[in-house]
């Protein structure tokens, strides 16, 4: 008997009241290794608070599905709770809705049927820095990873397909300036001052469509933190501005860091905090088209970062496809639709068992 989006959603249910915040991911990863080891085939890795299930080898094109287990910290959404055909919670969008149907593929497929080997991967720290995402340690210690034909992504589509991710850089621009008493302020200069120009500028800088494929991103440039000031009676001897810079596929890291230090003058301080590569697009690849056409998908551009970068760069095709919506990431008012489960669950399903 196949399973229903009903029984899914109890298991999702399970898995948003298990907390998980970046960085506390042991309970679920327990969880859910627990639930593989108790399989009857494959081989289950753990490594940290990751979770990696092997199915039987059988010389068939590999297959890797992937879905992280951490979440944003609550803002009074830890527990789930139903309302009508929706599942809210924690997490419940982003992403263990796609855990949860892992979970399901993996309890109720024969992977010794199935057209491809199978590998899933439950990983942590996605939420949090990328130096410290657990997928990228899992391709260093597993280079069978590497050798996939295809991965897939189950993130929060709303059950489209989103090819790439744009990539990610953060900028502090630090602007100088003097330190003096406030009733004095011709004896410094006010940072705040100094750099008010440029921060009206900046704040402006407009959202810019670009083609990849045939699929649109969005270059975006935002201002997403500012401090300055030491004290109410003190000039500001420093402005620090966060950058947040999300650039297409198709451009380097080095290329978008350039692009975002030509918009800063040069007698401000620019340090570059965080940057992750943006995720190739592979629409053209026979299976991601296959997948396509057979389900008649609505395909567009994934705004958001998401490890189809990480696979891209390892060398592996993927694509994200998921229950859940995209939109409803990191809000306290996070649900996934209860329907997205059993369609989601019966789509991959299919793509895994036979050919179109």
């Amino acid at each position: 008997m196949s399973p229903t989006s009903e029984s899914i959603a109890g298991l999702l249910e399970t898995l948003v009241n298990i907390p998980s915040v970046t960085g506390a991911e042991a309970e679920i990863s327990a969880f859910v290794e627990a639930r593989l080891r108790a399989l009857p085939k494959g081989e289950v890795t753990r490594s940290g608070l990751s979770v990696v299930w092997r199915g039987p080898s059988r010389g068939r094109p590999l297959v890797v599905l992937a879905g992280h287990t951490d979440t944003v910290p609550a803002q009074d959404n830890a527990r789930a709770r139903r309302e009508g055909d929706r599942l809210y919670g924690l997490g419940s969008t982003d992403m263990k809705a796609g855990d949860a149907v892992m979970l399901t593929l993996a309890e109720t497929l024969d992977p010794d049927t199935l057209r491809f080997d199978l590998a899933l991967v439950f990983y942590d720290a996605e939420e949090g820095p990328a130096v410290h995402n657990g997928l990228g340690r899992l391709l260093r210690e597993m280079p069978w990873l590497s050798q996939a034909t295809l991965a897939v992504l189950l993130e929060p589509t709303d059950l489209n397909v989103e090819m790439g991710c744009n990539g990610v850089v953060n900028a502090e621009v630090r602007v100088p300036g003097v330190s003096a008493h406030s009733a004095r302020p011709w004896m410094g200069t006010n940072a705040v001052g100094a750099g008010a120009a440029w921060l009206a500028e900046i704040t402006r800088f407009p959202v810019t469509p670009v083609l990849v494929q045939g699929i649109e991103f969005r270059e975006t440039l935002q201002v997403t933190t500012l401090r300055a000031g030491r004290a109410r009676n003190v000039v500001p001897d420093e402005m620090v501005a966060n950058l947040n810079h999300r650039f297409p596929p198709g451009r380097s890291v080095e290329e978008a860091v350039a692009r975002v230090r030509a918009l800063v003058p040069a007698e401000f301080g620019f340090d570059v905090v965080d940057s992750a590569r943006s995720g190739d697009v592979h629409l053209d690849h026979p299976e991601v088209q296959a997948f396509v056409r057979r389900f008649g998908a609505t395909v567009a551009g994934k705004q958001g970062w998401t490890d189809v970068a990480q696979f891209s760069a390892a060398g592996v095709p993927a694509f994200n496809f998921g229950p859940g919506i995209a939109t409803l990431c990191h809000r306290a008012d996070e649900y996934c639709p209860i329907a997205h489960l059993g369609e989601a669950y019966a789509r991959l399903a299919a793509f895994l068992s036979t050919e179109e």
